[in-house]
């Protein structure tokens, strides 16, 4: 069974933080845990997805592993150094404040035996979708966005036409509610 680990020392957030985020992605597939950590809104996910995609890419170039084959074994969060600081507080004393740091290591293995033939029997089934050709493809998408960006003045254009004399309804409510009190 072969293996690959990649690490991350002294990252300024707290274990405990961390952990928190590593709990969620512990023993999934790499696929499956870089699509959940793209959605979390911690600050230590986008960290540990840097250090997942790292871990992946050497699997790919230094052991020639699949990344649609890979798991994540371990990862491991140990406490680093801590930051001494000190903050002044009332009557002239001082209170201690630790900035902790955090050293991840994130260890992946491969599929074996029957799961790797469930895993290909699965990707096996899913439909190929050919990419697009860059240049074309941008070029389209480029003029959809100027075309939408001149529908979207006219509207505007067409509001202002709607209001008539006055203002319409809702800037008389808005002149109402703006006045003081008496």
């Amino acid at each position: 069974m072969t293996q690959i680990s990649a690490q991350l020392n002294y990252l300024r957030i707290s274990p405990r933080k961390v952990r928190a985020v590593a709990d969620l992605i512990r023993g999934q597939d790499v696929d499956l845990a870089q699509a959940e950590l793209r959605y979390v809104t911690k600050r230590s996910a986008k960290q540990i997805l840097k250090l997942l995609n790292s871990a992946s890419a050497n699997a790919k170039s230094n052991l020639g592993l699949d990344k649609n084959y890979l798991y994540i074994k371990e990862i491991i969060v140990n406490e680093g150094p801590k930051l001494k600081r000190f903050k002044p507080k009332g009557f002239g004393m001082v209170m201690p404040i630790q900035k902790k740091t955090s050293h991840i290591k994130i260890v992946l293995a491969e599929l074996s035996g029957e799961k790797k033939k469930k895993k290909e029997t699965a990707l096996a089934k899913l439909p190929k979708v050919e990419p697009l050709p860059d240049k074309i493809s941008r070029e389209k998408e480029n003029q959809g966005v100027k075309t939408e960006k001149k529908q979207k003045g006219q509207r505007e254009i067409e509001k202002v036409s709607r209001k008539g004399a006055f203002g319409g309804v809702r800037s008389l409510g808005k002149k109402i509610f703006r006045r003081k009190s008496i």
